[in-house]
C-alpha cells in the first residue's frame, strides 16, 4: 500500500458546513450548478465553475474562469467560512444516506504512487481535460475533493477507525439532499503512525471515482518539477488528496443507456431482433424495471416495458472487461442491432446515473431518446478484477453513491 500522510490546510467550520458544503458535482445537469451557484454565492461550488455552467452569449474566457474560481476560494478562505488547521491532519470521513454508512480516511498520498501503478486505476481518461484541471490547480492553486480509492476490507483497520469514531466528531451534518456528513480529525502522533502502519499492510488500493483528477495531479507535479530545479518528492504539488474507503462499505449503482432513436427499426423489428440472444418479455403493467441480476436488462421502448435475459453465457475469453453487464449490452444490442459503435463519442448514446432512479429515465424519454436499458450494476470484485488485469471498463460503467463532497477540506498546492 503506498504510504499515507496527514496534511496541511483547512476544515469548513461547523457552523458554515451547510451554507459551504457542495453538492455532488456531477449529480446535477450544467443549468441546475449554474443556478444553485448564482443563488449560493457562499457554497464551494462558485470555485469549481466550468465554462459549461454558463450560456452561450455569456461564456468567460478560460483564463477568466479560472481567476474567478480563485478569487471564490480566497473569499471563502477569508470571511470566516473556514479553519485554518494547526498541525497536519488525516481525517476520519464519514457518509449515509439511509441506512448505508461507509466510513473512510482523507490523506495525502504521492503522486510517484500513481505513476508507478500502484492506485490502480479501470477508467480512461481524456486529456484535454486532464489539461483543464491541471491548469485549475495551477492557478487556483487548492484541491477539495477526494481521489476515492478502495481496498480490501481489512478487520483491523475497522477495528482501529471504529476505535477513533467513538469519539465525539469534528463535524456532523446532513445537507441539504439529505447525505450525513461526519469528520473527525486526527492529528495525534500516535495515532497518525498507526494508521500508516494499519494501511502498509494493504496489497493494493483501486480508483473508484476521480480518475480525471489522479491524472491531472500528476501533470500538474510534472508541470511543477519542471519549474523547480530540485524537488524531494514531500512538496504539496507532489501529493493527491484521496479519500480511503473499504471495499465492503461501497455503495455501487448503474449507469443506463438511453439511445436517441432506433437504427431505422420499427419496435416490433427491435424486439424480433433482440430474440436471438435474449428471452424477451413485455411487462405489460409495468412502470418500472430494475434488473435482479447479471445478464439481465430493462428496456423501456415505445412507452413499455421489457425484461431482456440473456439466453447463454457471453464468452469473455481472459478479458474481464467482456463479462461487464454493458460490455454484453454493447457487445450484443448497442453495436450489431442499434449501430453503436463508440461508446465515447456517438451522440446517439447517453447514460442515465443509476441515482436519479425510474424519474431519470421518465424524464430521459420524455426528452426524445427512444429506447432506454436499465443495467444491472457493476460489482466491486469486476471493478478490481477489471483493474488487476490492467484492462479498462467502458465509458460509464460504475456509479457510487454517496459521494464525497467538496469544501470540507482544503488543501493548497
Amino acid at each position: 500500500m503506498p504510504g499515507i500522510k496527514a496534511f496541511d490546510g483547512y476544515l469548513v467550520k461547523a457552523e458554515r458546513a451547510r451554507t459551504v458544503v457542495s453538492p455532488a458535482y456531477d449529480s446535477v445537469s450544467p443549468e441546475q450548478r449554474r443556478e444553485f451557484a448564482e443563488a449560493n454565492p457562499d457554497n464551494f461550488i462558485n470555485t469549481m465553475r466550468l465554462q459549461e455552467d454558463f450560456p452561450e452569449d455569456s461564456k468567460p474566457t478560460y483564463e477568466q474562469l479560472l481567476n474567478a474560481n480563485k478569487d471564490r476560494l480566497t473569499h471563502l478562505l477569508n470571511n470566516g467560512s473556514f479553519k485554518a488547521l494547526e498541525k497536519p491532519c488525516m481525517f476520519l470521513y464519514q457518509l449515509g444516506t439511509g441506512a448505508h454508512i461507509q466510513t473512510g480516511i482523507v490523506c495525502e498520498v504521492a503522486v510517484e504512487e500513481y505513476e508507478q501503478g500502484n492506485l490502480r486505476k479501470h477508467e480512461n481518461t481524456r486529456s484535454a481535460k486532464e489539461d483543464l484541471l491541471a491548469q485549475y490547480q495551477e492557478v487556483v492553486g487548492a484541491s477539495s475533493s477526494p481521489i476515492c480509492l478502495t481496498y480490501a476490507q481489512d478487520p483491523s483497520i475497522d477495528s482501529y477507525i471504529n476505535t477513533l469514531a467513538s469519539q465525539a466528531p469534528d463535524l456532523d451534518f446532513t445537507t441539504d439532499d439529505g447525505e450525513a456528513q461526519r469528520v473527525w480529525c486526527i492529528d495525534d502522533p500516535q495515532q497518525l503512525q498507526q494508521l500508516q502502519q494499519l494501511f502498509a499492510g494493504v496489497n493494493a488500493t483501486y480508483l473508484t471515482d476521480g480518475h480525471h483528477r489522479a491524472a491531472s495531479g500528476r501533470r500538474y507535479a510534472e508541470l511543477m518539477r519542471n519549474k523547480h530545479d530540485s524537488n524531494d518528492g514531500n512538496e504539496p504539488f507532489n501529493q493527491l488528496l484521496v479519500a480511503l474507503f473499504p471495499d465492503n462499505q461501497l455503495n455501487l449503482l448503474p449507469f443506463h443507456r438511453c439511445v436517441k432513436d432506433l437504427n431505422g427499426l420499427t419496435p416490433p423489428q427491435l424486439l424480433a431482433r433482440l430474440e436471438t440472444h435474449f428471452e424477451v418479455e413485455h411487462l405489460q403493467t409495468a412502470t418500472h424495471f430494475e434488473p435482479a441480476t447479471h445478464g439481465e436488462f430493462g428496456m423501456f421502448v415505445d412507452n413499455n416495458w421489457y425484461r431482456l435475459a440473456l439466453k447463454t453465457s457471453p464468452s469473455t475469453g481472459d478479458n474481464p472487461v467482456n463479462s461487464l453487464d454493458v460490455s454484453i449490452l454493447q457487445d450484443y444490442i448497442l453495436d450489431p442491432v442499434l449501430g453503436i459503435k463508440d461508446m465515447r463519442d456517438d451522440p446517439r448514446l447517453g447514460y442515465i446515473a443509476g441515482v436519479s432512479g425510474i424519474e431519470g429515465i421518465n424524464q430521459t424519454y420524455k426528452e426524445g431518446w427512444e429506447v432506454i436499458f436499465a443495467c444491472y450494476a457493476t460489482s466491486i470484485k469486476q471493478l478490481m478484477d477489471v483493474a488487476d488485469a490492467d484492462a479498462l471498463m467502458p465509458p460509464k460503467s460504475t456509479y457510487f453513491d454517496p459521494k464525497p463532497r467538496s469544501g470540507i477540506f482544503v488543501r493548497m498546492k
